[in-house]
């Protein structure tokens, strides 16, 4: 819309409000299992019609920066300029074997794990964004750990505060004994008592990977590139706290279920198993692209920085 409105007026007149709620305004501070705060709520009547008082009325705009954002973690409202925000570091955090979730390349060459989805048995939805009020928001995914049809990559914890603000992105490496099914990432926060609350998550059916208008089907076996668009979030992780993503082929009843035969849908009720492999390491490097924001210095810090930067002792050499 700033992009292409038809007037100057329109194109900067854009604002753009994100807040920790489920669909439409919330009317308190808890979605899904995690309590925001009261200062997560927003006067939404009040900001609407300063909107319109502007536009019909011709009134000044109190609302003045174009985007208005709540950080999680943190759980305070900022003000930016643009969308996503234009200091973000796209960053990968790649997957290894043994289930972790590392910022560096992997050293092996190829690495791969494996797992069933039986869509007579799908993994089941467990908060994100759904309209079933009893289902959405953020929840504890402990409920889902036992299934063996969900690979999870855990990260080390974070030694620092790290935001995460803007769109996040899975890029994985795999193969299906089928001639066409779906993949899954959700991307998790788990606190220091081991509790996993989920941030985000995409899918991708396999027949759409290349196009969403000229579906093609898949070759048993054969490996192949997916790019899963995990949507957006903003969320700053505190010391002790990890990431997890989890891959899995299914989230139902939040979308329906593929049946994995290639057939065109609705026309059949015919089901089967897949194998589905993930593959990482160099040659394959699957990995989930992170918006990292660049933390800002404290007053005390930048002045350690500096006196670090004339002191002549820093970087002496002890014989």
């Amino acid at each position: 819309m700033k992009a292409e409105a038809i007037s100057a007026k329109a194109r900067e007149g854009q604002r753009l409000v994100i807040g920790p709620w489920p669909h439409g305004w919330n009317a308190q501070p808890v979605t899904g299992q995690v309590d925001f705060g009261s200062n997560s709520l927003i006067n939404d009547e009040a900001m609407m019609l300063d909107w319109f008082d502007h536009h019909l009325k011709g009134r000044p705009l109190m609302f003045g920066a174009p985007v208005k954002l709540f950080v999680m973690g943190r759980n305070e409202w900022r003000d930016e300029q643009e969308w996503p925000l234009a200091r973000t570091e796209f960053t990968p955090w790649y997957l290894h074997e043994s289930g972790q979730l590392k910022e560096e390349m992997p050293a092996l060459e190829a690495e791969s794990s494996t797992y069933s989805y039986d869509p007579q048995n799908p993994t089941p939805t467990l908060g994100g964004n759904i309209m079933r009020r009893e289902l959405r928001g953020a929840f504890n995914q402990a409920p889902l750990d036992d299934r063996k049809d969900v690979l999870r990559f855990l990260s080390s914890p974070f030694t620092e505060r790290t935001e995460l603000t803007g769109p996040v992105e899975a890029i994985l490496f795999a193969a299906s004994d089928a001639k066409d099914t779906d993949f899954m990432a959700k991307l998790s926060v788990v606190k220091e008592n081991g509790e996993a609350y989920n941030l985000v998550d995409g899918v991708i059916r396999a027949r759409y990977r290349d196009s969403f208008s000229d579906p093609t089907l898949l070759e048993p076996g054969r490996i192949y590139e997916y790019r899963i668009d995990l949507w957006a979030t903003s969320y700053e992780l505190s010391p002790g706290e990890r990431l997890r993503l989890d891959i899995s082929s299914s989230n139902y009843p939040r979308l329906n279920r593929n049946p994995n035969t290639g057939a065109p849908f609705a026309e059949t009720s015919e089901m089967r198993s897949a194998k589905q492999t993930v593959y990482f390491g160099k040659d394959y490097p699957s990995r989930v692209i992170l918006p990292v924001i660049p933390r800002k210095q404290t007053v005390n810090e930048s002045r350690m920085v500096q006196e670090a930067a004339t002191d002549p002792m820093q970087n002496a050499t002890v014989n």
